[in-house]
């Protein structure tokens, strides 16, 4: 039997976070999923520049930040391209192969903490954002985002 996309548009807004964690593969309780433990030498380097000392760091997924996402994001907002459950499974690979990632002391999801924006084609383009909680030594997922990726040929007159 084939396992139902849990972010199919005609599933309620409420995510069912425990079987995105299933499909990630990683160490979770019932809120709070740990994508890697470990932090990459570039991030390191970036965020020490920036005054950040990620040491001891690790990427996280939260259940309010995939609900921010499908809010915005996802098959009932107004995106052209609404996020998919299999969107949500790059993240781990978005992470570890960004194209870019730059640091961020404001956005619009996140008035007090610094952010990390990364960035990554594949087709399309996928901006993933981690807010750096130090009080509990995370890098919490606050949003991802996908946008078509610009076809050249109609952009020629």
């Amino acid at each position: 039997m084939a396992k139902k996309n849990p972010f199919d548009k005609e599933q309620t807004t409420k995510i069912p976070f425990s079987e995105l964690v299933e499909l990630i593969g990683t160490s979770c309780d019932y809120k709070f999923c740990i994508i890697d433990e470990n932090i990459d030498e570039e991030l390191m380097s970036l965020a020490a520049s920036h005054g950040i000392n990620l040491k001891g760091f690790k990427h996280v997924i939260e259940t309010s930040g995939i609900q921010h996402a499908e809010k915005r994001h996802g098959f009932k907002s107004n995106d052209r391209v609404p996020l998919s459950l299999e969107d949500y499974l790059l993240i781990p690979f978005i992470i570890k192969n960004r194209d870019k990632v730059e640091v961020s002391a404001q956005t619009d999801i996140s008035h007090h903490n610094t952010v990390l924006k990364y960035t990554k084609q594949i087709g399309d383009t996928y901006y993933y954002v981690e807010e750096i909680r130090k009080r509990n030594k995370s890098l919490a997922f606050k949003s991802l985002i996908k946008r078509e990726k610009e076809n050249p040929s109609l952009l020629r007159g």
